[in-house]
């Protein structure tokens, strides 16, 4: 058993809510969504691939593969996400799957990305040997994860806000650190050891564009599965003044005439597989 088997569990029956699933494309996916270009261009895709979508979540970026002519599949462990993948990417090939072991031979894939997958995975490097083994030799691998406080204005602001004023006894199960591969070096050592070469890394600009300054603790709260376990565990009193303390850090450092951008830039990480 993972030693993270209660986070995942935690981000499976998570994601599986079709509220927080329809919460994640009305709120959050404006930010996440301007990295699948670059994710893409990553790859190289182009047609007549055959390409996987890992964690393809609500098929944005599986209908992005399809409009490229590549020939997608895509995978995820939420139901919920799935329904509203197959109405995105009706001409995809689209199934619930584990990650952790996908359902395929070896080498059936050109191409694989995950647009921020990788950060809901329990067994990361398990994951990755994963990717590689259904990747052909030669094979592009492509994620793109979400830069941690030292980079991105909208954690640094989320992260000074829940240590200031949250009740230090809360956390959720033990997982992965979500940032870690934006770490050049432990990304390359972890897809090193995974079977790739070839590694590059570079930064996807992503920003969310809020009409009201409260709308960055709702995204939190509705459309994510770990940081909305943090904030809905705490007490009354901590949570009113998280969500107080995070509109004042919005009106403060993203005003931008009568709307708020917020970046959370995200870190591209591609690599070949050997």
């Amino acid at each position: 058993m993972s030693e993270f088997a209660a986070f995942g569990e935690m981000e499976r029956s998570g994601w599986s809510d079709p509220k927080r699933a329809m919460g994640y494309v009305k709120l959050f996916a404006s930010a996440s969504d301007q990295a699948i270009g670059s994710l893409l261009d990553a790859v190289g895709a182009r047609p007549n691939q055959k390409a996987l979508d890992l964690c393809c979540g609500h098929g944005n970026v599986t209908a992005a593969l399809i409009s490229r002519g590549c020939h997608v599949v895509g995978v995820d462990f939420s139901p919920a996400m799935l329904s509203l993948a197959r109405q995105r990417a009706p001409a995809a090939t689209l199934m619930e799957a584990d990650a952790q072991h996908l359902p395929f031979g070896d080498a059936e894939f050109d191409v694989v990305v995950s647009n921020f997958g990788m950060l809901h995975i329990p067994d990361q490097p398990r994951a990755l040997a994963e990717v590689r083994r259904v990747l052909r030799p030669g094979g592009q691998f492509a994620m793109t994860v979400w830069c941690g406080p030292d980079v991105s204005p909208c954690f640094a602001a989320l992260y000074q806000v829940v240590r200031t004023h949250g009740d230090p006894g809360i956390s959720p199960p033990p997982g992965p650190d979500m940032h870690q591969f934006a770490n050049r070096a432990v990304a390359a050592r972890l897809l090193s050891e995974a079977g790739f070469a070839h590694l590059e890394t570079t930064t996807v600009d992503c920003a969310w564009d809020l009409d009201r300054a409260e709308d960055l603790s709702e995204i939190f709260e509705q459309a994510t599965v770990r940081a909305a376990k943090i904030l809905a565990s705490q007490p009354e009193p901590n949570l009113c003044a998280i969500r107080s303390a995070l509109a004042d850090l919005v009106r403060e450092r993203f005003a931008r005439g009568r709307h708020w951008i917020v970046p959370i830039p995200a870190a591209l990480i591609r690599a070949t597989s050997k």
